[in-house]
């Protein structure tokens, strides 16, 4: 496949980038400053694109079979730049006959009623994000119905790896490398499920050439339950230290959110550090014929590791 991936610069994207390659795909990162794109492999090639402007979208999108819309905003921008980034690569994804894939989370779900989440569960978003995920989700499958796209919505849990070091992984990768303390939100002791970056890329690329995935969310879930504590203590054995792992609650948060505005449009996601959301799997198995990705907590931090002790040094 001849595969375009919005917002190549990414997590996601830019781990689908990474692996598209490996499976003999052809790919083009759509990011908005080519001059600043990161680490792309041999062959791939870069365009410059805002995702906020259509024409701009479309022309990089052409010619490709397959778009991955994997652009992404911060928290506080999701009501204006969203909806109209998702309606870009649909847009785009009509125009030229291209299956669109669309990283799905698990915000459009709200409150988990059961355990594990099947793809079957209600879908009652309490959250500003979530109901935007959610009207961009029935979008892109009202299209599908309608015979307008082919469309595919792996729905993954919490990723973490390599290129992945945003506010709430990064300190611990740093106290893992440093023997420093580091903090989770609300607490470590609650079930989470994660998922290693480039298994998430992994079931993408696969989920695309399956028409039977097609039209419908799909759950890739992570390796296994696991407690926040755990998964740290894993990073801060690695890195040959004990582990120091402290919380702070929702008070903090919104504390914080007082001057900065992405921690107080994170504040209404904070349930999903003490309600354990886990992903049930079965689906992806029933339409592949084989397990979901599942790299093993153990060695996803090491690799995770590695790459950001490489990153730490060169960025110093």
């Amino acid at each position: 496949m001849r595969i375009a991936v919005l917002g190549g610069n990414g997590s996601i994207g830019h781990a689908i980038v990474r692996r598209a390659p490996l499976q003999g795909h052809t790919v083009r990162a759509v990011v908005r400053d080519p001059g600043s794109a990161r680490g792309m492999p041999p062959g791939a090639e870069v365009v410059g694109a805002d995702l906020l402007d259509g024409e701009a979208v479309l022309r990089a999108c052409e010619g490709c079979d397959a778009i991955v819309h994997a652009g992404n905003a911060p928290y506080n921008e999701w009501r204006e730049k969203v909806p109209t980034m998702a309606r870009n690569a649909l847009c785009a994804a009509e125009a030229t006959g291209a299956t669109l894939g669309f990283p799905g989370n698990v915000y459009v779900y709200g409150h988990p009623r059961t355990h594990p989440v099947t793809e079957d569960h209600p879908m009652e978003p309490h959250t500003v994000k979530g109901k935007i995920r959610l009207q961009v989700e029935r979008e892109y499958l009202q299209a599908h119905r309608e015979g307008r796209i082919k469309v595919v919505i792996p729905r993954y849990p919490d990723f973490y790896g390599v290129g992945i070091a945003h506010e709430f992984v990064r300190p611990i990768y740093e106290g893992a490398l440093t023997g420093n303390g580091c903090r989770w939100p609300i607490t470590a002791n609650a079930d989470h499920e994660f998922i290693y970056i480039d298994d998430a890329a992994d079931a993408m690329l696969t989920l695309l050439q399956i028409p039977a995935a097609h039209g419908r969310a799909v759950h890739v879930p992570g390796p296994g339950t696991i407690t926040a504590r755990e998964f740290i203590s894993i990073a801060y054995r690695l890195g040959g230290h004990e582990p120091k792992i402290g919380t702070y609650g929702r008070g903090m948060v919104r504390l914080v959110g007082l001057w900065n505005p992405t921690a107080r449009a994170a504040y209404e996601m904070l349930y999903l550090f003490d309600e354990p959301l886990i992903l049930d799997g079965t689906l992806y198995r029933t339409l592949t014929g084989s397990p979901h990705p599942a790299t093993s907590y153990e060695e996803g931090m090491r690799r995770t590791l590695e790459w950001y002790r490489t990153a730490r040094m060169t960025s110093s």
